[in-house]
C-alpha cells in the first residue's frame, strides 16, 4: 500500500471519530460545505503554504467576527493542489444546530468574508449548502443525532469525498512534511450525565 492510500486511511479513521465525538455533545450539527480557492491569476502565483496561512489567519479571527462563527464547534479542512484550480480547501464546518439554522445563507457569508477579508479580493468559494438538492444521500444541512440515514451520508459522502486521496499532498514535502488534513478538537463538556439536549 502507498504512503498517501495508507496517510488517507489514517485521516479518514481520524476524521470520522472527531465527527461521532461532535455528534455524541451536540443534539442537532449544522454542516457547512464549502471550497475555498483563488481566482486563476493569484492562484497560479500561490503556494500551499499560502493557502495554509490564508486558512489560519481565517481561523485565528473567529474570536473577532462572532456574526459568522459564535456556534461553530468543528471543522476540518482537506488541502489540495491541481494544476486548474491552483491550491484549494476542501472544508467543512459544524456548528451547533440549536443556535444556527441557515445553512446556505451562513456559506455564503463565509465565502465573502474568505475573498474580501482575507484573500484582499483575490479569492473564491463554492458553497454546496446551495446545492444540496441535487444530492441523492445528503450529509450536510442540518444534522439530528437520532438521523442515523443523514449521518452515515455525512461520513461516507461528504467526508468520503473530501479525502479522496487523488490530489492528496501527504508525503510531499515543501518545508517540511506537508499534512493534507486538518481539524479541530471536540471539547468534551463538563457534565458526564450523557449526551446534552442543547
Amino acid at each position: 500500500m502507498s504512503k498517501v492510500k495508507k496517510a488517507s486511511g489514517r485521516n479518514l479513521e481520524s476524521v470520522t471519530k472527531y465527527c461521532r465525538e461532535l455528534q455524541d455533545e451536540y443534539s442537532k450539527l449544522l454542516a457547512v460545505r464549502i471550497d475555498l480557492g483563488y481566482n486563476k491569476e493569484h492562484g497560479s502565483e500561490c503556494s500551499l503554504e499560502k493557502i495554509k496561512k490564508d486558512v489560519k489567519h481565517m481561523l485565528d479571527n473567529r474570536r473577532g467576527n462572532h456574526s459568522l462563527f459564535r456556534d461553530q464547534v468543528g471543522y476540518i479542512f482537506k488541502f489540495e493542489d491541481a494544476k486548474e484550480k491552483g491550491p484549494h480547501a476542501h472544508v467543512l464546518l459544524l456548528f451547533n444546530g440549536q443556535k444556527v439554522c441557515k445553512d446556505a445563507h451562513l456559506g455564503d457569508q463565509i465565502g465573502k468574508y474568505w475573498n474580501e477579508k482575507i484573500t484582499d479580493g483575490n479569492g473564491v468559494f463554492h458553497n454546496c449548502n446551495r446545492d444540496k438538492g441535487r444530492y441523492e444521500q445528503c450529509g450536510i444541512g442540518m444534522i439530528d443525532h437520532s438521523d442515523f440515514a443523514k449521518r452515515a451520508a455525512l461520513e461516507e459522502k461528504v467526508i468520503g469525498y473530501m479525502l479522496k486521496d487523488e490530489q492528496s499532498i501527504d508525503g510531499i514535502k515543501q518545508s517540511g512534511r506537508e499534512k493534507s488534513v486538518t481539524k479541530g478538537v471536540c471539547i468534551k463538556k463538563k457534565s458526564s450525565a450523557g449526551r446534552p439536549r442543547n
